[in-house]
């Protein structure tokens, strides 16, 4: 008994100084957690109003206008523009030909009709648009803007889509071409005029003047000297044409009498005649 009370307090001992010499456990660190940024939403890049136009399948007809009126390049500038689109269906309203014939002069009125649809200098969104009563386009035109129950109208056409903002400044799109009305001038009918009496004094070959050497015209009226001698040539000396005016076989020489009075003439062949003509008022 004595024996077992020995052995049980040396193992007793033992326990206790085995407790007493062992480590205590190692604290547990919890990580600090990594911190993940928040992303910050990206605004994404505008685009030229041309470059929203070529890429937009409703405006296929003014796509190939613009590019062949060169005018493409000019509306991928800095701008600012406001573009009024008119889509197929407005070009598509057109009479028949028209967009074909207006393709083949591209620098010359369809440039003009294009220039029509452009507002420069100004980006006039929706709200801008309906305060105002009238814009000027580039072309120098100036189209009417009327705000109506039915919608707003720019030139006519009806705005079916408004404010496709640009980087360049914004785009409407409108159901038809806007085309100035031409002003139609009646031409001015010509005044026929109204003929002159005509008296022909005429040179023989026997020396003679036909009718004679006194002839009596009304004002107005155009004289004419014929030389019909083909032995030689004959001539006028007179104040009226103030030099000598030689007429060769054939040939004919013209004056025409506005004024009232009497005029002489002398020929320069032989025998020598003095002539008048007598100008009177009718």
């Amino acid at each position: 008994m004595k024996k077992i009370f020995v052995v049980l307090a040396i193992l007793f001992i033992g326990i206790l100084l085995a407790g007493c010499t062992s480590q205590p456990p190692a604290p547990v660190v919890t990580p600090t957690p990594t911190p993940v940024p928040t992303p910050v939403p990206t605004t994404p890049q505008l685009r030229t109003c041309y470059a929203i136009i070529a890429d937009d399948p409703q405006f296929s007809v003014l796509t190939a206008a613009l590019k062949a009126s060169k005018l493409d390049a000019a509306l991928n500038g800095n701008g600012p523009f406001t573009i009024l689109a008119p889509n197929d269906a407005a070009f598509k309203s057109l009479p028949n030909g028209t967009v074909e014939t207006l393709l083949k002069d591209p620098q010359g009125q369809l440039t003009q009709i294009l220039l029509d649809h452009v507002i420069a200098n100004k980006t006039l969104l929706a709200v801008d648009v309906v305060k105002i009563g009238e814009a000027k386009t580039m072309q120098g035109a100036v189209v009417k803007i009327n705000n109506t129950a039915d919608g707003v109208t720019i030139g006519g056409a009806k705005v079916t889509k408004t404010d496709i903002v640009c980087s360049n400044g914004v785009i409407h799109v409108i159901n038809r071409v806007i085309i100035p009305p031409v002003a139609v001038q009646t031409a001015t009918p010509t005044p026929t005029p109204t003929p002159r009496p005509t008296t022909t004094i005429t040179f023989n070959p026997d020396w003679t003047i036909t009718p004679g050497t006194m002839v009596y015209v009304p004002v107005g009226s155009k004289v004419i000297w014929k030389n019909n001698d083909m032995n030689a040539p004959h001539g006028l000396l007179s104040a009226t044409f103030g030099s000598m005016e030689t007429i060769p076989f054939g040939k004919t020489f013209e004056a025409t009498f506005d004024k009232a009075g009497t005029y002489d003439y002398t020929t320069t062949w032989q025998p020598k005649q003095a002539g008048q003509i007598i100008v009177y008022t009718k």
